[in-house]
């Protein structure tokens, strides 16, 4: 692994460590306060909501199936939605410097 490499998985390393914890607590503290601008503290909550999945979900009933509470058919389906992700998903050759 070369230098450059090195760094920038120390820096993706941090990105998701300490970043996401900031920006969490950032997010967390714009709703806690009550002298925030009302538009910055919907624009935190929801993004707050939406890391969650809250926006994803229809209601109780609709929430995702256990792969034993699954039927075959919604097994096969399962299975191939996750391929498709896997088949779109970034991989660790294409860092963000590239």
């Amino acid at each position: 692994m070369s230098g450059i490499e090195e760094a920038q998985r120390q820096l993706l390393q941090k990105i998701h460590t300490e970043g996401v914890l900031a920006a969490y607590e950032a997010a967390l503290s714009v709703c806690r306060d009550p002298k925030a601008p009302a538009p910055a503290r919907a624009t935190a909550s929801a993004t707050l909501f939406r890391v969650a999945g809250y926006f994803d979900r229809k209601g109780e009933g609709d929430r995702d199936k256990e792969p034993h509470e699954m039927t075959p058919e919604e097994l096969t389906r399962a299975v191939r939605h996750a391929q498709r992700q896997l088949q779109t998903a970034p991989t660790a050759e294409d860092g963000i410097f590239d």
